[in-house]
């Protein structure tokens, strides 16, 4: 019984997720590398002063004017939660996410440099508090960003993995979302 739970479950939030157009795999995929054929190739900047702007204390890095400085006004984002093209929009919800935690710090490991993009290995440590309890979540990830000729970031891709950063620490949906990694 617990099983079938689980798979019905599991297939009414993969169905829910499949309903928004911007959580769907294949619109993912689509966006992220019709965006990388379109963005000109990223200009030589100094990669970890302007990612660890905003990211080396994103508690209080996250402001609007360290914001504003680090993103050029048309660009992709994409953190895995969230895939954003404005940059009004990315202000608030940086500054929203920035707000919910109490602290998140990102070490910057290494940076590598291809043709046309920098690629950013850090490891992330994040405090926060949902419906009362504290959370602390340690991840690591990697970031890919392109910047224009004025140094501004026009295109990130994070990959990390969220679910076990951050949704297998929230009540109920962490369990569910435990059971279901350990069924694959």
């Amino acid at each position: 019984m617990k099983t079938i739970t689980v798979v019905l479950l599991a297939s009414l939030i993969l169905y829910a997720c499949t309903q928004s157009p911007k959580l769907k795999p294949n619109r993912t995929a689509e966006n992220y590398f019709s965006h990388l054929a379109n963005t000109p190739s990223t200009t030589e900047n100094d990669v970890e002063l302007i990612f660890g702007k905003i990211f080396s204390d994103f508690k209080q890095g996250a402001t609007e004017t360290n914001i504003r400085s680090v993103y050029a006004n048309k660009m992709y984002f994409n953190d895995t939660f969230k895939i954003i093209e404005d940059l009004d929009e990315l202000v608030i919800y940086m500054f929203e996410s920035a707000e919910q935690v109490n602290s998140t710090t990102v070490e910057i490991l290494d940076v590598m440099r291809s043709e046309h993009d920098y690629f950013i290995r850090w490891s992330m440590k994040m405090e926060l508090n949902i419906k009362g309890k504290n959370i602390f979540s340690h991840s690591i990830g990697m970031t890919q960003l392109r910047f224009n000729e004025f140094g501004k970031v026009v295109f990130q891709q994070d990959f990390w993995d969220s679910s076990e950063a951050f949704f297998e620490h929230l009540p109920l949906m962490g369990r569910f979302v435990k059971k279901v990694k350990s069924m694959l």
